[in-house]
């Protein structure tokens, strides 16, 4: 095998430890979803194993074209690959790709759902992060099917960020609260427009 030189580290063989599975990274907003998706693309990279990570062509909050976190940790511009849908997914994969990463996966259709297993069948690692929820509280998009199916399930909390008399909750965060009047399901935004809340204080409108 090529060696290679990944954070300070000389990078000569693959882990026995090579188990295909899907794992699903999973919480409301500003859980740290893809900062989790981030540390496990730099642990699989450093045991040698070769990664791709996509997301959907849709999701420009912080950059067109890479993926960047709600607080600035950023993805190797190497690893990152767009995708309208599945099959644009499966068309830019690798011959030699072990890992496939895919951020924020409710936004792409049903068809990613079996398509995974297929991967998986194929002896690849699948890693995905999911919104389960929107912010109705009602399950967003293919969320529920990639939970069902999953391997593994990482739920990752933030903070509910509700504040009355200048006091926060800071329950543990379940679902995902939207600021205005919009209704449709996807609306891509970030703190201007998204809070972390906790299931009691999730549908309170502030005033």
């Amino acid at each position: 095998m090529k060696s290679d030189i990944f954070l300070g580290v000389k990078v000569t063989a693959k882990s026995k430890n090579f188990f295909p599975m899907h794992e699903v990274i999973t919480g409301p907003m500003f859980a740290g979803k893809t900062r989790e998706l981030q540390r496990q693309c730099s642990v699989y990279k450093v045991c040698g194993f070769k990664v791709q990570v996509f997301k959907r062509d849709i999701d420009t909050r912080y950059s067109k074209k890479g993926i960047k976190t709600h607080d600035g940790v950023c993805f190797a511009d190497e690893d990152i690959f767009l995708a309208k849908g599945v099959k644009e997914i499966e068309k830019q994969v690798k011959k030699g790709t072990e890992v496939i990463m895919i951020d924020e996966a409710q936004f792409f259709d049903k068809d990613l759902v079996n398509k995974i297993d297929e991967w998986i069948n194929n002896g690849k690692i699948v890693v995905t992060t999911i919104l389960p929820t929107d912010y109705a509280g009602k399950t967003f998009g293919i969320a529920g099917e990639l939970l069902a199916r999953a391997d593994k399930i990482t739920q990752v909390f933030p903070r509910c960020v509700y504040e009355k008399d200048g006091v926060f909750c800071h329950r543990p965060a379940t679902r995902t609260f939207r600021k205005g009047k919009v209704k449709k399901q996807v609306v891509i935004g970030g703190a201007e427009l998204y809070e972390c809340r906790c299931r009691a204080h999730h549908k309170i409108k502030d005033k």
